[in-house]
């Protein structure tokens, strides 16, 4: 979806993305408050969850969410490409084979993915629908993603990731089939929480608040991804 479908993406005003810049050295690990609230979602039923960092990050990010889904019930994995530097050849190559490489062990995989993260979360399901159980997306602006982030990705997209960037970007954006959930916040900075919901699927948005920067350790964010993980 894009400016071809009537939308048009806003970029997050400057004081929210200073806003980011005062929460970042405020993180830290997950809140205390995870062990109340796993008592609280529903149990899972043993599938396989492929979880995604943001931009910058790697699966250490992503171990608190991955020790609370292992903890309600899943058998999470890590998506194992290091740092998230975003469509990179390895990624793009290896991606689908890592999928289904867990598909082929334990069925059909849910795919988490924060921010960046998410956006492959979405092509994956495009490429691959058969390994695909759900979707959860946290802060991604799969809508117009060169548009949508707090800096304009076209002018350095090429460069960085290729020609192939646009299309990949147009795959990313396709209709999903299967369930999916598309968590945004307003309080974001880094990328427009507009671009982050799917407007034709207005039961599968859920607002969180906060910084995207602390995304993945956003108990919110963990009861939204229990409690749908639990539907599908």
């Amino acid at each position: 979806m894009s400016a071809a479908d009537g939308y048009r993406p806003r970029r997050p005003p400057l004081s929210r993305t200073l806003a980011e810049a005062a929460a970042m050295p405020g993180r830290a690990r997950v809140d205390p408050g995870v062990a109340e609230l796993r008592s609280r979602v529903p149990r899972g039923d043993g599938h396989a969850v492929l979880v995604m960092p943001t931009s910058l990050h790697g699966d250490p990010q992503t171990e608190d969410v991955r020790s609370f889904l292992r903890d309600i019930g899943y058998v999470p994995f890590g998506w194992d490409f290091g740092v998230n530097l975003g469509p990179t050849a390895r990624v793009v190559a290896g991606l689908p084979d890592r999928l289904a490489a867990l598909a082929a062990r334990h069925g059909p995989v849910s795919v988490v993915g924060f921010s960046m993260g998410g956006l492959f979360a979405r092509w994956l399901a495009v490429r691959a629908p058969a390994q695909v159980r759900s979707v959860v997306t946290v802060c991604s602006p799969f809508r117009a993603p060169m548009d949508s982030v707090f800096l304009p990705l076209e002018p350095l997209a090429e460069a960085w990731w290729g020609r192939e960037f646009r299309a990949l970007a147009e795959e990313m954006a396709r209709p999903l089939d299967c369930p999916a959930t598309f968590v945004f916040s307003r309080d974001d900075g880094i990328v427009a929480w507009e671009s982050c919901r799917d407007a034709t699927r207005p039961d599968d948005n859920f607002e969180t608040h906060g910084p995207h920067v602390s995304i993945a350790q956003n108990l919110d964010v963990f009861r939204i991804v229990a409690e749908r993980l639990a539907r599908n």
